[in-house]
């Protein structure tokens, strides 16, 4: 059997096996080991380390205590050469950045609620950054701009299974800004070392607003038609014309249980909400007192008045309606916005019908220090119901 010279060893040989051959050498020297077993390295090192064969050779391999992510090194002619070099790569290794994706939504998940985030928002939120990063594989600090946008250019081309269609300009700034969101937080957590969204540009125009009933005429009927499918027993369209009569959020209609329904019916409360502003009592139009004392007859106090319902519930139950009154589809941001519009027109000023929908920009304006918000939509409640009153529109 030939055997390799020394001067041949030292030019096909790698640099690093070389050394670790000399250290082999060296070991051998100095007398026979103790043990045929490398010496375990300390617990606090930030990876294991573990030595495998590669066929005839051997490698080394570091595992990451805390990402458990794999390195391989080698190959080696023997296991001494291996586990002679193993403390140099130890050494020498650098905690890749960041944790796995999952697990990062994860945290994010507990960081919003740990804040005080309403369920629903953190759930919004969530939704929205996982719909684009929520299939990446890796680190968080593996994440480039190229695999961002492989990642956003996906989420773009992606049809939603609630609107039939492509996300809006409107979708894909929000969820672009959620994304940016999170990114920031991880990278005061040290989990990232770059924005990954930069360069993000998104084309088209952002719609001010959503589509809303056409004036009063086709207001009132809708209000007719919701009425009329209401007492038949239809919630959805009760909880429409919630909607268009009292200015109020989707989530804020689904969300109010029997208790928040006070003075007989006649008062109905927020008690909860995301800012002060939208924390207030609304004065319920007489059309609507029987109706939604009705609705909570037999019901506990922490029932929801309109059953276990969420926002999309109140979606499709208002384009139901709108489909049924023959009138232009609208969804309850619209209704919100219809009634807004009416409330401007029937003289009602429009900081007032600001604050009354429970939006901050009655702070800081000089009404707020004669009427309160409360008590601004009690007058515009019941302007908006007179405008919608058959009645009016006779005398």
């Amino acid at each position: 059997m030939s055997t390799l010279s020394l001067d041949t060893l030292v030019s096909v040989l790698p640099r690093h096996e070389l050394l670790a051959l000399r250290a082999v050498v060296e070991a051998r020297l100095a007398g026979p080991p103790a043990t045929d077993v490398v010496t375990p390295l300390p617990r606090e090192t930030p990876c294991k380390v573990y030595i495998a064969r590669d066929r005839q050779k051997w490698r080394v391999l570091l595992v990451d205590r805390v990402t458990r992510k794999r390195q391989s090194h080698g190959l080696y002619l023997t296991r001494e050469a291996a586990e002679a070099d193993a403390p140099r790569l130890v050494r020498e290794y650098r905690r890749p950045v960041g944790v796995p994706m999952p697990e990062a939504l994860t945290a994010y998940r507990a960081y919003l609620t740990a804040k005080g985030n309403r369920p629903r928002s953190v759930d919004s939120t969530m939704f929205r950054v996982e719909s684009v990063v929520g299939d990446v594989a890796g680190l968080t600090g593996d994440l480039t701009t190229a695999a961002f946008r492989e990642a956003w250019d996906k989420f773009v081309a992606t049809v939603s299974r609630f609107t039939k269609q492509p996300p809006s300009v409107d979708t894909q700034h929000n969820t672009l800004s959620e994304t940016r969101s999170f990114f920031r937080w991880c990278s005061r957590k040290g989990w990232l070392t770059a924005e990954p969204a930069g360069g993000i540009e998104i084309i088209g125009r952002r719609r001010r607003g959503k589509p809303q009933l056409t004036g009063v005429d086709e207001s009132r009927k809708f209000l007719a038609k919701a009425l009329e499918l209401g007492a038949t027993g239809d919630v959805g369209a009760i909880a429409s014309a919630v909607a268009l009569l009292m200015g109020m959020r989707a989530s804020e209609i689904t969300d109010r249980v029997v208790r928040d329904l006070d003075d007989q019916g006649r008062i109905l409360i927020i008690g909860s909400a995301k800012t002060e502003a939208g924390i207030r009592r609304l004065r319920v139009p007489d059309d609507l007192v029987p109706v939604l004392n009705n609705l909570v007859v037999g019901k506990a106090p922490d029932d929801r008045i309109f059953g276990d319902h969420d926002r999309q519930w109140l979606r499709k139950a208002t384009i139901r309606v709108c489909a049924a009154a023959g009138v232009k589809r609208v969804t309850p941001h619209g209704l919100r916005g219809t009634h807004a519009s009416l409330a401007v027109e029937a003289g009602v000023a429009g900081v007032a019908v600001a604050a009354s929908l429970g939006h901050e920009s009655f702070e800081g304006v000089t009404a707020r220090h004669y009427a309160s918000a409360s008590s601004v939509c009690d007058v515009r409640t019941e302007k908006v119901a007179s405008a919608l009153d058959p009645a009016s529109a006779r005398s």
